[in-house]
């Protein structure tokens, strides 16, 4: 329920027990006010407008408080003049709240409230839970090693890899993967003793880099 009433040259949307502030009316707090300029009565049978005003429709208020509005200030200035001027203004206003409305004399109710309760009940049972967890299969464990070997992770179901001189590895560690020992390697041939051609080759290599290779034995007398 709803009505639009006009005082004090404006129009105002109330409802019953609204509080509003309206142009300063000559009334002390505590009293009561009727408004007859009704422009528009809304109820449970529909929307009434009125011709200007509806006929016969009230909407009484009790006054709560003579008021004022915040400071609002006034400046003017003109150009080149010297001239400015500052001045502050309060509105004065009365505050209402509205008590009821009525119409030709008869006291207009505001529509019980509907009891939804019946069609929309407010308890609601609890959802089920979630289905109990099933055992993976041969096919599960499959599909899990093969996402662990892509995504670089170790599997669950993974054997855990055995070295050499070495017990069982931990998983999800990364020797699993990279051993840690290593078998030593071959021991280079014996050197092979150098001939004729060789020492040229190190003489030749010498010279190139600046180096005075060993003097070589004197040849026995006989072997020139």
């Amino acid at each position: 329920m709803f009505a639009v009433i006009r005082t004090g040259g404006k129009q105002y949307r109330v409802t019953p027990n609204a509080v509003l502030k309206v142009e300063k009316l000559e009334a002390e707090p505590g009293a009561t006010v009727t408004f007859t300029d009704v422009l528009a009565l809304g109820t449970a049978d529909g929307l009434t407008l009125g011709a200007p005003v509806v006929a016969g429709a009230e909407v009484t208020a009790t006054v709560l408080a003579q008021d004022r509005l915040d400071k609002v200030i006034i400046f003017k200035k003109r150009r080149r003049q010297n001239s400015r001027r500052r001045n502050g203004h309060r509105q004065h206003v009365t505050v209402l709240r509205v008590a009821g409305f009525a119409k030709d004399g008869a006291a207009l109710a505001e529509p019980e409230a509907m009891d939804i309760g019946a069609d929309h009940p407010t308890a609601f049972e609890p959802a089920p839970g979630p289905p109990a967890e099933v055992a993976p299969g041969p096919a599960a464990e499959d599909v899990a090693e093969s996402l662990a070997l892509e995504s670089g992770e170790p599997s669950e179901h993974a054997t855990p890899a055995v070295f050499a001189n070495e017990g069982p590895v931990p998983a999800g560690s990364a020797s699993e993967f990279q051993p840690t020992t290593f078998e030593p390697p071959a021991e280079p041939p014996a050197e092979v003793a150098a001939g004729p051609a060789a020492m040229d080759v190190a003489d030749s290599l010498a010279l190139e880099s600046g180096e005075q290779s060993e003097p070589a034995a004197p040849a026995a007398p006989g072997q020139e």
